[in-house]
């Protein structure tokens, strides 16, 4: 009967044993056999774009993308590197039982340039969600497909196809470009035409739907163009305040008094902003979320200066003196410096230059899909400005 007991109670503490071991080595802990302790470990999941990339940890090659380590808590020099591609560095804050992740983005040191446009652009305007680019064409020739004179208003809409197919640009309105101003509608399913001379009343103004080519004529809407035109400017505002409303009151206050030139990410988690006073944000979140990014923030605002401000970490960060475009991942942000343009981490980490040359207006924004910057540039100098894609893959 004592034997049974006692195999029974054996039992029961192998079970419960095995099972505490299981549960400590799943979250992290390790045995040390130098100081014999069971010690907490962190766990650092790290991929890239392009995968396969080497792993360096603190100067030492360790592994390949992508790839989840076991590492004890401190702080560890990062660096992802792959042939041909410029290396991404940060320094990680490794915590026991905490799950850090890494999503490197590498950009190649030589990237390639292909046209996209072969008629000229002039005046481009980029719609509000950054998805589609109209322009005016300036040109004395006839498009063979259709016979009507290229000179009007294009559309070039900023998406891959499923094959990897592009869309060509359209033609959308043939028509003497000369003195014409293209505006966007809040929603971006309309654009209006309008001919206004400095300083004076709107002479002539068309709108027509994003969608529509040739086949459905723009409609004259001179008469009402100023009403749409303010409509258009109310409904952006509302937009706008409704974007704002779901952050805490101190951070909104801050954003709707002292700063402008507000742009939310692509995946509206973060906020592209230029502060228009000094002002300091007050924590919400406090302490700081475990596992958070670990780069210094920057809470005192200066005036001038453009910061990015985290919603889900909250946590806000200085990036540049000069005005930054939001890449379409929402991790990354595109730098215009004279003639170089530069990618850098939404954090301020990781600025590498991507394109040195000539370029047209500073005018830069990216592919909708990714992996790509469109640029405006005259490579011949006999000829007029084109759209070219820098290849960032």
């Amino acid at each position: 009967m004592l034997k049974r007991l006692f195999l029974f109670l054996f039992s029961l503490v192998l079970i419960a044993g095995l099972t505490a071991a299981v549960i400590l080595y799943g979250r992290g802990y390790r045995f040390d056999p130098k100081d014999k302790t069971i010690s907490p470990t962190g766990i650092l999941s790290v991929s890239s774009y392009p995968g396969k990339s080497s792993i360096f940890i603190n100067g030492k090659l360790i592994s390949a993308t992508d790839a989840s380590l076991t590492l004890p808590p401190g702080w560890y020099e990062i660096k992802i590197s792959k042939e041909g591609y410029q290396p991404w560095k940060k320094r990680i804050r490794i915590q026991g039982e905490v799950v850090s992740q890494i999503d490197a983005l590498l950009l190649p040191f030589n990237p390639s340039l292909r046209a996209i446009t072969f008629t000229g652009v002039v005046s481009p305007h980029l719609s509000p969600s950054g998805t589609k680019v109209a322009y005016l064409v300036k040109s004395s020739e006839d498009d063979p497909a259709t016979g009507k004179n290229r000179s009007g208003v294009w559309l070039l809409e900023l998406r891959t196809g499923p094959l990897g197919t592009k869309p060509d640009p359209k033609q959308m309105f043939s028509i003497n470009p000369e003195g014409a101003e293209l505006i966007w509608s809040y929603d971006e399913k309309e654009i209006m035409v309008v001919f206004r001379p400095a300083a004076l009343p709107i002479q002539q103004a068309y709108l027509m739907e994003t969608e529509s080519g040739l086949s459905i004529m723009p409609i004259d809407v001179t008469l009402r163009a100023e009403e749409i035109l303010q409509e258009w400017e109310e409904r952006k505002m509302l937009k706008h305040k409704s974007s704002l409303a779901s952050l805490p009151k101190n951070i909104r206050q801050i954003l709707t008094e002292s700063a402008d030139g507000i742009k939310f990410s692509p995946d509206e988690n973060k906020i592209l902003y230029q502060a228009t006073d000094s002002a300091s944000l007050k924590l919400v979140i406090d302490p700081p979320l475990i596992g958070s990014n670990p780069t210094e923030e920057t809470r005192k605002l200066e005036k001038g200066k453009y910061y990015i401000y985290d919603a889900k970490e909250d946590k806000n960060y200085f990036l540049a003196d000069t005005l930054p475009i939001w890449y379409t991942d929402s991790k990354h942000l595109i730098l215009i410096d004279l003639d170089k343009i530069a990618v850098v981490d939404y954090d301020g980490t990781n600025k590498r230059s991507v394109y040195s040359g000539p370029f047209t207006d500073n005018l830069v924004f990216p592919w909708t899909s990714g992996g790509k910057i469109v640029i405006l540039t005259n490579i011949n100098s006999s000829s007029s400005a084109d759209f070219y894609d820098v290849d960032l893959r």
